[in-house]
Order: C-alpha cells, then structure tokens, then sequence
C-alpha cells in the first residue's frame, strides 16, 4: 500500500472514531438533560428483592421503595434503596428490609443524592418532586 493511501485510511479512520466519540458525548448530555423518571411494575419478587423497570435520573441519587399506607400513599420508613450514578439504568434490584406479601403496594421514588454521604438518608438527600413520574406505584403480586 502507499504512502499516500496509508495517510488518506488514516485520516478516514480518525474522522470517523472523532465522529462517533462526538456522537457518544452527544447522547450522554441528552440522558443527563432529560427529566428525572422512573418505572416499575407490578411484580412477584425474588425472595426481598424487587426490580426497578427504569431510571434516569440526572444526578448521582437512590431509588428509594416504600411500604403504601390504608389509602395508597407511600408511608413511614423505606423498606429499601440502591444508590444510582446519574443517567439510565434498567433492571435495577432493590434488597428490601422483609419480602413484601402479596396483594401488597409499594412505592419506588427518586431522590437526589444531596449531602455527600455515602447511602440513602432521608433528610440529608432530597427528593425529586419537580418532575413526572417522580414516583411510581406497583403491586406485589
């Protein structure tokens, strides 16, 4: 091969691996951008593991998961978290205090990781409110 043909798939090759790292970077700053969500259906657990469908959330942060009150609110203290870096996750696994019983509802919910510290802390981490769905009801069947 020549010299000349040696420079010119050399430069083709660059082009394109600098063309696809924009594109990389491109499509992260879109996920970061994009609004906080999360997704979760009913389910039969695994054990006291239940799973996350989907997040994105746009800083490091914890999916939380509640226990629903008489009226289907999330209520009292969760019953688990898993901490998630800022972006897309799908599958996620939440460890749970007890295995869930059947027919009951849960409550997953986004919280921002907000003082550093390393676990889920109700009061030092803040939750994300502004958005929908910031939370998303399932029940365990």
């Amino acid at each position: 091969m020549s010299a000349h043909k040696i420079k010119h798939v050399l430069s083709v090759t660059t082009a394109g691996l600098l063309g696809a790292a924009i594109m990389v970077g491109a499509a992260q700053a879109a996920v970061a951008n994009a609004p906080p969500s999360i997704l979760v259906f009913s389910q039969k657990p695994a054990g006291s593991q239940v799973s996350i469908d989907y997040v994105n959330i746009p800083a490091n942060g914890y999916v939380v998961v509640y226990a629903a009150d008489a009226n289907g609110k999330p209520t009292g203290a969760p019953l688990g978290s898993v901490a998630v870096n800022a972006g897309s996750h799908m599958d996620l696994k939440v460890a749970l205090s007890a295995a869930p019983a059947p027919g009951k509802n849960l409550w997953a919910s986004l919280y921002k990781d907000k003082d550093g510290k390393e676990g889920f802390n109700k009061q030092g981490d803040k939750a994300v409110w502004s958005q929908i769905p910031m939370q998303n009801a399932f029940t365990v069947q």
